[in-house]
């Protein structure tokens, strides 16, 4: 396809075309690349929260009494059984603060609000409790006896 410009001299379109699209899918890749690393940053706000455990309070309140119970890590102040709150300090933390956990019930679940104090931006202790807590959560649940299958239908 020829098409003439106003001095009559022929252009080649396609090359024309071209070169009039290479900006565009520049600046569309840029766009692409900053949207996903944009999305890349905005995932791991929009997940689950990692202290909401998929058990009953009950079940994860013993959890928290096993892993309080371990005087290498904790060492207990309180423990309010019918409210489900516990107050403790980390052994072995530069400051001695008292941490505090409390349970609540949330969707088919219980939220495990742990408030960990720590001097510094790193949160290892917190991490270090949720990491024990579902430790001992799931060797509780483990330990937990099945309940009988029922057979249907037979005489």
């Amino acid at each position: 396809m020829q098409v003439y410009n106003s001095g009559g001299r022929t252009l080649n379109t396609e090359a024309g075309l071209r070169n009039w699209l290479t900006p565009w899918r520049t600046i569309m890749l840029k766009y692409l690349v900053a949207s996903f690393l944009m999305l890349a940053v905005a995932a791991p706000a929009l997940a689950k929260r990692p202290d909401v455990y998929p058990v009953s309070c009950n079940d994860l309140w013993a959890a928290v009494h096993d892993t309080l119970d371990n005087p290498s890590n904790y060492a207990t102040i309180s423990m309010d059984d019918i409210r489900q709150r516990a107050q403790f300090v980390v052994i072995g933390a530069r400051g001695h603060y008292t941490q505090k956990v409390e349970l609540k019930a949330r969707d088919g679940g219980c939220l495990a609000n742990a408030t960990v104090q720590q001097m510094g931006s790193d949160n290892a202790d917190w991490r270090q409790f949720h990491h024990r807590l579902a430790q001992s959560a799931t060797k509780l649940q483990a330990a937990k006896p099945k309940p009988a299958a029922m057979v249907t239908g037979l005489p």
